[in-house]
């Protein structure tokens, strides 16, 4: 996957889930969201 999305952050796999992860695993897809978006640099425009 790195070589296809040069600036990919993190690869998440959640086990045992199918192809609607978001409604499958809310909360996970959710903290991994949050995670994700804290992680961004904040803007300063």
């Amino acid at each position: 996957m790195k070589t296809h999305v040069p600036n990919l952050r993190k690869t998440v796999v959640v086990p045992g889930c199918g192809h609607w992860t978001q409604q499958e695993r809310p909360a996970e897809v959710n903290r991994e969201l949050i995670e994700f978006l804290q992680g961004l640099p904040l803007s300063t425009s």
